[in-house]
This record gives C-alpha cells, structure tokens and sequence, in this order.
C-alpha cells in the first residue's frame, strides 16, 4: 500500500480546488456575458403591437355600439308622450322620496 504524506494530499486537494475554482470562474464568466448579450436583444414586439391593436380594434367597435345604444335610448326618451313622461318623472320622484 502506498502511504502519501499529508503534504501531497494538501497538495491534491489544493489542485482540486484550485481547477474547482478555476471552473466555477469560467462558468460564472460565460453566464455574465449570455446574460449581457441577451440584456442588450431587442424585445420582439411586433406581436405585442398586433395584439394591441386588435384589442384596440375590438374596444373601439364595442364603444361605437355603446354610443349607438345610448343615442337609440335617448332618442326613445326623446319621443316618449308627454303623459308617459310625467309618469315617469312621478314614479322616479316617489323613488327618491321613498314613496311608493
């Protein structure tokens, strides 16, 4: 059996380290500069923009058939007779006065 002295096993284990941290430096260094060179990419957003744009699209549609409803409503209430629009106003009145 071959008998090593504390110093050569020091030694080893030192190399071991030493190549250890020599890697772990390597890796660490690689890892910076894919982290650098994915920081300085561009964002792709065109499909962000496309979306965005259909949801703006969408929105807009959605608002003019609100207008749409709401000018229809107002005309109704334009053209209501004068004996339905007092009774309107009178049951909206008791509403508010707690009356029914």
């Amino acid at each position: 059996m071959s008998s090593a002295s504390i110093e050569d096993i020091e030694k080893e284990i030192d190399e071991i380290l030493s190549k250890a941290e020599e890697k772990k430096m390597k890796i660490i260094g690689d890892a910076r500069r894919r982290a650098e060179e994915i920081k300085n990419k561009p964002i792709p957003t065109s499909a962000y923009e496309l979306e965005a744009e259909e949801i703006i699209k969408e929105a807009e549609k959605q608002a003019k058939e609100v207008i749409k409803e709401a000018e229809r409503k107002a005309e109704e209430i334009k053209n209501i007779d004068e004996k339905r629009y007092k009774e309107i106003v009178e049951k909206i009145a008791r509403i508010i006065a707690g009356v029914k």
